[in-house]
C-alpha cells in the first residue's frame, strides 16, 4: 500500500513506523502523472484542506485516506467520511498503533480498504482491532489518563510500603501475575510531572541526610527539572544531562552546569537523578562502567532503567519506584 503525504517531515515522522505495517509514504506532488498511490495520510488538521484541494484533481475513485495517530483533532476522521461518503469509492479510515504490535482501525467493517487493510497488517503480524471511528478517538484520548491513574497508583502503592516496611517490588510483582494489571505502569509521555517531580525531591532530600552528597547529576529531559525547587540542592554541584541534540531547560538554578556529554557529567559525582531515560543512553550503559565514573554511586531513578537486582549490587544504593519488566512474561 503507497499513500501520499503533505510533506518530507511526515515521512519521518511516520515513515518507519507505518512502514512495518506495509505502508510505504510517498511526498505528494501537483504533478501526479508518474506517482500512483492508493490514497491519502493525514496526521493532522491542516492537511483536510489538502485533501479537498487534491480530491478535486483526482477526481472520484477508489482513494483511501487513512488519518493516523494520536495528534489528530477529535472527530476528524468521522468529519471527513460525512464530507465525502458520496464522492464514488473514497474510504476514511481512522487508525491508531498500540505498542507496534496491534492496531486500532475505525471505519466501515465491510469497506474495501478496510478488509484490505486488515489483511496488510495481519501479514505483518499485527492483531486488529475494528470499530467506530470516533471510538479510536475516545481510546486515544482515555489512553494517557488511564496510564497516569495506574502511575499515580503505584506511586502512592509505594508510600504505604515504605510506611509499613514492605518490599514494593514484591508486591507489584504479585499483582503482575494478574495479566489484566501487568507491570507496564511507567508512563514517560505524561503531561504532569509534579508527581514523579514530587517522588524524585522527597528521595533526594532523604539521601541528603544520610549522605555526605557534594556532585548531583540530573539525567533527563529539561522539561522535567524546570518544575523542581531548588532549596534542596543549594549549596550543590549540580550538573544536568538532557540528552544528545536536546533542548536545555529555560530554566536554570544557581549553580548548575548544563552538559553536552554525559560521561563529562557523571565524572565525580556522588548522587546520579534519574528523571527521564528517553532520548538518551542510560538504559543501555554498563553499569561497572557507571559506577567507576562516580565518585559515590547514589542513584534515585524514576524511569526505571536496571535490574532491580543487579543495581543493588553495583550501587552503593539504588532507589527505584518499581522495576520497568514484567517478570511474568
Amino acid at each position: 500500500m503507497r499513500l501520499w503525504v503533505n510533506s518530507e517531515e511526515v515521512v519521518a515522522r511516520c515513515g518507519n513506523e507505518l512502514g512495518a505495517c506495509g505502508i510505504e509514504l510517498t511526498v505528494y506532488q501537483t504533478d501526479f502523472s508518474d506517482e500512483v498511490a492508493d490514497g491519502f495520510l493525514l496526521t493532522k488538521e491542516s492537511d483536510g484542506m489538502l485533501l479537498q484541494e487534491r480530491m478535486q484533481q483526482l477526481g472520484a475513485g477508489p482513494w483511501l485516506t487513512l488519518v493516523y495517530g494520536s495528534d489528530v483533532p477529535y472527530d476528524l476522521a468521522n468529519t471527513l467520511h460525512t464530507q465525502y461518503k458520496h464522492n464514488g469509492e473514497h474510504e476514511v479510515i481512522r487508525m491508531a498503533l498500540f505498542t507496534h504490535e496491534r492496531a486500532l482501525l475505525g471505519g466501515e467493517p465491510n469497506g474495501r480498504w478496510m478488509r484490505f487493510l486488515c489483511k496488510q497488517l495481519a501479514r505483518c503480524s499485527l492483531v486488529t482491532m475494528v470499530c467506530g471511528m470516533r471510538e479510536v478517538d475516545e481510546a486515544l484520548r482515555q489512553l494517557p489518563r488511564y496510564l497516569a491513574w495506574k502511575e499515580q497508583f503505584y506511586l502512592e502503592l509505594g508510600a504505604r510500603c515504605d510506611e509499613r516496611g514492605i518490599s514494593l517490588l514484591q508486591v507489584s510483582r504479585a499483582l503482575g501475575m494478574d495479566k489484566r494489571v501487568g507491570q507496564g505502569w511507567l508512563y514517560p509521555s505524561r503531561q504532569d510531572s509534579s508527581l514523579i517531580v514530587g517522588w524524585l525531591e522527597k528521595e533526594c532530600r532523604l539521601v541528603l541526610q544520610k549522605a555526605n552528597i557534594q556532585r548531583i547529576v540530573l539525567w533527563g529531559e529539561g522539561s522535567l527539572w524546570e518544575h523542581m525547587s531548588s532549596d534542596w540542592s543549594a549549596e550543590k554541584d549540580v550538573a544536568v544531562y538532557t540528552g544528545e541534540n536536546k533542548p536545555i531547560p529555560n530554566k536554570r538554578m544557581t549553580g548548575w552546569t548544563i552538559y553536552d556529554s554525559w560521561q563529562d557529567a557523571v565524572k565525580d559525582a556522588d548522587l546520579l537523578v534519574i528523571g527521564n531515560a528517553a532520548g538518551t543512553t542510560i538504559a543501555e550503559l554498563p553499569l561497572p562502567e557507571l559506577v567507576n565514573a562516580m565518585r559515590q554511586s547514589y542513584v534515585i531513578d524514576a524511569a526505571a532503567c536496571f535490574p532491580v537486582q543487579e543495581a543493588q549490587s553495583y550501587f552503593q544504593a539504588y532507589r527505584a519506584i518499581g522495576e520497568n519488566t514484567n517478570v511474568w512474561e
